[in-house]
């Protein structure tokens, strides 16, 4: 009997590291990575870690098929037409200046869209209050080698995506390697539309336009730093759930032997 309450203790313990560790793993970001798939001018790498508020990307070439030759991406979401959202992260790359393109979209419908270029060993903290152009249901990180000479950058049927920053994008080398990280995201709605402009789809496009554009560069903020102590992931480490779980399984073996006492 005593042989049995001391293996029942330790499966019970067993069962609660692995349910916490494998919460602290739990992600909702996918990657895609071109040259991983077989598109040799994809970038090379992999999702590292991840969790709802971070994700790290190490890639051992960024390629140079495009920004969406390495992508991280969430899906599933519900960006409403018209609405009004605040977008916030802090991105650093390890090892090189690296180009990202943010698309917030339904495939190549683009409700928010923007360039930022990542300086090595910096953080860029971005925040930005926008106006969802058109429904959308993702967020993509274009994180391919990108040298501003793709086709579909400037086709509008592809999101024309090159036309969101002044100047075009160029990642220098394709064999550049570097770790990209995001932490601290969020992405929350902060005003919905008017009744008139959320029942009106002929409503002036023009006007529309106008609005979320002046919203859009009334609201951003984009900074670098070298300060990463400032920055909030809210993640919680694997170390950490580690000796959490490890602790609650002393709590377990403690109660049985206690019980056993009584």
């Amino acid at each position: 009997m005593k042989l049995v309450k001391k293996f029942a203790a330790a499966v019970a313990a067993m069962a609660l590291t692995v349910a916490m560790t494998t919460s602290c793993f739990a992600a909702s970001w996918g990657s895609y990575f071109g040259q991983n798939e077989g598109w040799y001018e994809g970038a090379y790498g992999k999702l590292k870690s991840s969790t709802d508020t971070s994700w790290t990307a190490n890639m051992d070439a960024i390629g140079w098929g495009g920004c969406w030759g390495g992508q991280v991406f969430q899906q599933n979401l519900k960006i409403k037409k018209g609405d009004e959202y605040q977008l916030k992260f802090n991105m650093t790359s390890s090892k090189c200046d690296k180009w990202v393109f943010i698309k917030i979209a339904t495939g190549d419908d683009i409700a928010y869209g923007d360039w930022i270029q990542l300086k090595a060993g910096k953080t860029t903290k971005y925040d930005v209050t926008f106006k969802a152009k058109v429904d959308a249901d993702s967020i993509y990180f274009g994180i391919g080698g990108d040298f501003g000479d793709r086709a579909d950058g400037t086709d509008p049927a592809k999101g024309a995506i090159y036309q969101y920053s002044k100047t075009k994008p160029n990642d220098g080398d394709a064999t550049y390697a570097t770790e990209l990280k995001c932490t601290g995201y969020s992405l929350a709605a902060t005003k919905a539309a008017s009744t008139d402009t959320a029942s009106n789809d002929n409503a002036s496009a023009d006007s529309t336009d106008t609005t979320s554009a002046s919203t859009d560069t009334a609201s951003t903020s984009v900074t670098d730093s070298t300060d990463t102590s400032a920055v909030a992931t809210g993640d919680f480490a694997p170390i950490a759930c580690a000796g959490v779980a490890i602790a609650a399984a002393s709590v377990v073996v403690i109660f049985s032997k206690k019980r056993k006492e009584a």
